[in-house]
């Protein structure tokens, strides 16, 4: 039986460190290993983590030099897979972390008493709500586990072939352990606390136009694609974010941006798709 390791990547996140430190060191179960990925920071971020390795044993700083701005996507799945490359610990489960999430002194306990409640459950995640006064939680549909705060049970990690280095990484991964017959599931009752919007770096154009891209990667059929972007026409930006949906599609096959291959994989996707679809055509007929 291994152990519980962490993951997180970082990038000029002085701001929120010794917040997301404090968290992880009240944890009412600690992980065996926390790497942390230092993406080259110029901010102080590397003082604070050196500091913070030096307190505590179980927190293990890496220096990566992937040589490009930061970016979400491939390279935050290239920067995990290189923590994950550096841990000393044979481990059951591996949690991926981001550097803005603050998690209740619970949190590591809860998470892993649903994975030993549920023996095929393989990705699972808490959910977040929004740093302020109003506590907003960031809506996700319950299969949909969160990327700045998700858990995987090792057996099912082996099953999808780990984190593959391309951007949707962290969708794609669900759909994987749901093709190979793996529970994903974000528990709405565990949250912790996100600093940031999600997607608030890159911007929200960015993030439309990013949403499009990925819909290509995995094989979006065209009826699911326009689905999705006339209902994030109803989102701010209204309208505009919709077409960039449609935009980021369009340009990833324009320029033949490359796309899961495995056709039974796809089939699995698309019949989702087709599910999910029904669904909402019955729920609004019914209302």
């Amino acid at each position: 039986m291994g152990g519980h390791i962490v993951v997180t990547p970082v990038r000029d996140e002085v701001a929120f460190l010794p917040s997301v430190i404090h968290s992880m060191a009240r944890q009412t179960i600690l992980p065996c290993e926390w790497i942390i990925v230092d993406d080259d920071s110029t901010d102080g971020s590397r003082e604070v983590l050196d500091k913070a390795s030096e307190r505590f044993e179980w927190i293990k700083v890496v220096s990566a030099d992937l040589e490009s701005e930061r970016a979400r996507g491939e390279k935050i799945a290239r920067l995990v897979n290189l923590g994950l490359k550096n841990a000393n610990t044979e481990w059951s489960f591996f949690s991926k972390i981001d550097a803005d999430m603050i998690l209740p002194d619970n949190y590591f306990e809860k998470i892993i008493e649903q994975f030993d409640d549920d023996e095929e459950l393989g990705i699972g995640s808490g959910n977040c709500f929004l740093d302020g006064e109003s506590k907003k939680i960031e809506k996700v549909e319950s299969d949909h586990t969160r990327g700045g705060l998700k858990t995987y049970r090792e057996e099912c990690f082996s099953d999808i072939g780990g984190i593959r280095e391309i951007d949707g990484w962290d969708g794609l991964d669900n759909k994987m352990a749901q093709y190979n017959g793996w529970k994903t599931k974000n528990f709405s009752g565990i949250l912790a606390e996100h600093k940031r919007p999600t997607g608030e770096i890159d911007g929200a154009i960015s993030n439309f136009l990013s949403a499009g891209k990925k819909s290509h990667i995995m094989c979006y059929t065209w009826t699911f694609l326009i689905a999705k972007s006339l209902a994030s026409m109803l989102k701010r930006p209204r309208i505009i974010g919709g077409l960039c949906i449609i935009t980021g599609f369009i340009r990833a096959k324009i320029t033949r941006t490359e796309r899961i291959k495995d056709k039974d994989l796809i089939n699995f996707i698309r019949r989702q798709q087709r599910i999910k679809l029904l669904r909402r055509i019955g729920m609004r007929f019914d209302s």
